[in-house]
């Protein structure tokens, strides 16, 4: 999801909001009257902070890529577009990219924005290697500001990806001299940025309100504020958007997808999207991880994704509304995406999930129905999901009962979504076994989900602490080839590998459902991954309302 993030949506339990906040009342336009100004959204989920570094949420990345620009961005056709940068071409021998910048944009506060800010925040990521950022900068061997208005970034080796589409700009006079850990903690609760909304409030467990930059430095836009609206109750949120009481929905729990198809002024709308739903393994091998040792055995993950069945999990949990899942390559990315053959696949085979642990030496010897370790320890792990998020947490279900028909036993335990955030990435002491969650592509290119379990990512996306010394120097060779017929055998052989180390189960690539009120704003581009909840911001740049 902006960059990719933790996916933490469809929500269910109880509501939230017993009422809308004041700045979330109906607002009326056209009949000859006043223009609608305020664009409302409605989600089932808050960001974590507004720290754009170290953010993992997809509501975090909405929010800041509204307050913060990049060098480029993705259009509606999810083509590169200009920001900061105006313009940017490469050298003739690929290590060089030059980057011509905007002139007049400020800062929120009314600072001017220069290279040197630019230089700043990419010194600042490399030297610090911090967050999921870093893993685009690895070859970059400098910056240089030949003036305020040009940037050239060097690289040792060529780029197949332009680190300027992920980036946010972020102004060197709030964050200089801040050390990796200054940043961690900071949790930014004003943010300043570039872009064409400036933060105005977070009330939070309720609404985030951006308000209109009258400075920016591109077309101002038809909304002059948007509301974010939290909602705890599914039918509530989807009943909210019926009333009126809001005018798009990030996501639509597909449960109730069906109900709002054909409902008066609302249009629903599926898409393909850039995500996955997935079960993973804590497979630290820190002598200080609490997770449970059993896990480091490969055949136990792999019987583990022969157990469950994928396609029953989208029937039951999606509603019908998704794919099946294999690889970290979501289908919407078309054909970088690995394509085994179902009969190659780990998937709804309990009798080889039999095989395969009988075969390394698990028994049950106690007639519990849980096999042991040829050591005696019982094949029992700790299974977490978000209470709120209903699809994943039926999904945990069939997954415990799937365990258990192959003799594994999984103690299921739900909890908010900040608690479980914190837990799996707890990198002093990881106290976990097993998670179910979810990923959202941040760019149009498979650079992201594969960086996603590098071992430079533990301590910032690497939510399994995954670390394959193979895998990453395959990395580091798709990154910097260029011609995509060879770079497409080398992610492939990434994907091929992460698969059959099963240190993730990816359950499903969810269909992106999204509803939208057609009395209220109108000019929504319906793009892959999303018209709102995208790494493009566009449609709120573009829709103009109903007059």
């Amino acid at each position: 999801m902006g960059m990719g993030k933790r996916i933490i949506a469809v929500v269910g339990g109880l509501l939230l909001l017993a009422s809308l906040a004041a700045g979330c009342t109906r607002e009326t336009g056209g009949g000859g009257g006043a223009a609608r100004t305020t664009l409302k959204v409605g989600w089932s989920s808050e960001p974590d902070t507004m720290n754009p570094i170290t953010t993992y949420s997809s509501e975090g990345q909405e929010v800041l890529q509204l307050i913060y620009d990049k060098l480029i961005e993705y259009d509606t056709n999810l083509k590169a577009e200009p920001g900061l940068a105006k313009t940017w071409e490469y050298s003739t021998d690929g290590l060089e990219i030059t980057y011509n910048l905007q002139s007049g944009a400020t800062w929120h506060d009314g600072q001017p924005f220069t290279s040197a800010d630019v230089k700043f925040t990419f010194d600042m990521i490399k030297e610090q290697n911090f967050g999921e950022y870093a893993q685009w900068l690895v070859d970059m061997t400098g910056v240089e500001t030949p003036n305020d208005s040009t940037v050239i970034l060097k690289f040792s080796k060529p780029q197949a990806f332009n680190p300027g589409l992920a980036i946010p700009i972020l102004p060197e006079h709030i964050w200089t001299g801040m050390d990796k850990l200054t940043i961690r903690k900071f949790a930014n609760d004003t943010p300043i940025g570039t872009g064409p909304f400036k933060f105005g409030e977070w009330s939070r467990g309720e609404t985030v309100t951006l308000e209109r930059n009258p400075d920016w430095w591109g077309t101002q836009p038809a909304v002059q504020r948007i509301v974010f609206v939290l909602y705890g109750n599914e039918d509530v949120m989807a009943q909210a958007l019926r009333a009126g009481d809001v005018d798009i929905l990030t996501e639509v729990p597909p449960t109730i997808f069906d109900g709002l198809t054909g409902a008066e002024n609302v249009k629903a709308v599926s898409l393909p999207s850039f995500s996955f739903h997935h079960i993973g393994f804590n497979v630290s091998t820190s002598p200080d991880s609490q997770g449970n040792p059993l896990l480091l055995d490969p055949v136990v993950r792999q019987a583990l994704s022969n157990a469950v069945d994928r396609d029953q999990l989208v029937q039951l949990a999606l509603a019908g509304h998704g794919q099946p899942g294999s690889v970290l390559i979501p289908p919407a990315l078309g054909t970088w995406q690995l394509q085994i053959p179902a009969d190659q696949q780990m998937n709804a085979n309990p009798d080889a999930a039999k095989q395969l642990l009988a075969g390394a030496g698990y028994k049950d010897t106690n007639g519990d129905g849980v096999l042991e370790s040829p050591d005696g320890e019982p094949l029992e792990f700790r299974l977490i999901a978000i209470e709120s998020t209903t699809v994943d947490v039926r999904a945990a279900e069939l997954f415990r009962d799937a365990a258990a028909v192959v003799g594994i036993k999984l103690d299921l335990q739900t909890m908010d979504e900040n608690t479980l955030g914190n837990t799996v990435y707890n990198t002093t002491n990881p106290d976990w076994d097993i998670f179910v969650w979810g990923w959202d592509s941040g760019v149009a290119d498979p650079d992201y989900m594969l960086g996603i379990v590098l071992c430079s990512q533990i301590g910032g996306n690497n939510d399994i602490f995954y670390c394959d010394k193979k895998y990453d120097a395959l990395y580091a060779e798709q990154a910097t080839t260029i011609d995509e017929a060879a770079r497409k055998p080398i992610v492939d052989e990434m994907q091929q590998m992460f698969y059959d180390s099963a240190a993730y189960i990816v359950m499903w690539y969810q269909d992106k459902l999204q509803a939208y009120r057609t009395d209220t704003w109108q000019g929504w581009a319906e793009i892959p991954g999303g018209m709102v909840y995208n790494f493009t911001r566009d449609n709120y740049l573009h829709v103009t309302p109903v007059t």
